[in-house]
């Protein structure tokens, strides 16, 4: 049995209206999917099981910079030679057709799913939290800025700003200008581990992250110390929340242990929850979205201000 991704659904997740734009984006997109027969999800779990026990699963750090700069390198050369924002998404995006939604598994119609349900969370979320009411929104560990170009659409008067660790990323947002896909973006260099408080962040700023922190592990205390400093309106992180998940549920367990293997974030919620009690911040959503990749459910949504 088919069945789809709706408007409807990405509503009762997030609890509010979505936008115009972001509801035709979603009817725009290839969201049908297959329930997994008995016998084919005990088969995903055993993949997961057997990638749990494998000693050479790549844990992410530091040492991952070359990579990152390669992969957004090959993103740079495919908007050179086509002229196509659509070259800017992700080479991990699509590798398997199974996501996880709503607690379990599902197969993808199209080997796009994982991505389509990404960019319809996160374009959800910043349509109705930045929307039109602020004048600057900053993408830290943007990569090639495809979150930014789908927001600069939906709002043609922000200025966008894209930070990263790799040169790639600031190429490709010069090309970007250079083709006037967006003359409105705007690159810096940034480094999560070293944050460069040159940046300035003014009045009437939001910052956001997706499954970028993820890559710090447990060293993000440097990065938050940054946004209590240059305080921000609104930060909206899109990451793993391994707090947020069910450890009783064998699918979230599953997600839990592959996050800590690879050492991916790791205990951001619980750091923040420390600053608003020592009343350095508010935090105003903290939300699981049921929905990821094979792997990860990697984007429940934080949403939180420094107190000024």
């Amino acid at each position: 049995m088919t069945n789809k991704i709706t408007v409807q659904d990405i509503e009762q997740i997030t609890e509010f209206k979505l936008s115009n734009e972001c509801q035709n984006m979603i009817n725009n997109l290839d969201m049908s999917y297959s329930e997994l027969t008995p016998l084919e999800r005990d088969q995903v779990i055993l993949d997961i099981i057997k990638i749990l026990f494998e000693d050479n699963l790549v844990k992410v750090g530091k040492h991952r910079f070359e990579t990152w700069e390669k992969g957004w390198f090959e993103n740079l050369e495919l908007l050179k030679q086509g002229l196509d924002p659509s070259t800017l998404i992700p080479k991990y995006f699509g590798k398997y057709n199974i996501v996880r939604w709503k607690g379990d598994f599902i197969k993808g119609n199209s080997k796009h799913l994982d991505y389509y349900q990404i960019i319809a969370l996160v374009d959800a979320y910043l349509h109705e939290y930045v929307g039109t009411k602020f004048d600057n929104l900053f993408e830290f560990g943007c990569g090639p800025s495809y979150h930014l170009l789908r927001f600069g659409n939906f709002n043609p008067n922000i200025n966008l700003v894209g930070l990263d660790w790799t040169k790639s990323s600031q190429d490709i947002i010069q090309e970007i200008n250079h083709l006037g896909i967006n003359t409105k973006i705007t690159g810096h260099n940034f480094d999560f581990y070293n944050p460069d408080y040159t940046i300035d962040i003014p009045d009437n700023s939001v910052i956001f992250t997706v499954n970028a922190l993820e890559q710090v592990g447990k060293n993000y205390k440097e990065f938050i110390n940054f946004i209590l400093d240059k305080k921000p309106d609104l930060c909206i992180n899109f990451e793993p929340i391994p707090e947020l998940l069910d450890k009783t549920s064998l699918i979230d367990q599953l997600c839990i242990l592959y996050s800590e293997k690879r050492n991916y974030l790791q205990g951001y919620l619980a750091y923040l929850e420390q600053l608003e009690k020592e009343n350095k911040i508010e935090i105003i959503l903290k939300k699981r979205l049921y929905s990821g990749s094979l792997y990860l459910e990697g984007y429940p949504v934080i949403i939180w201000k420094p107190k000024k």
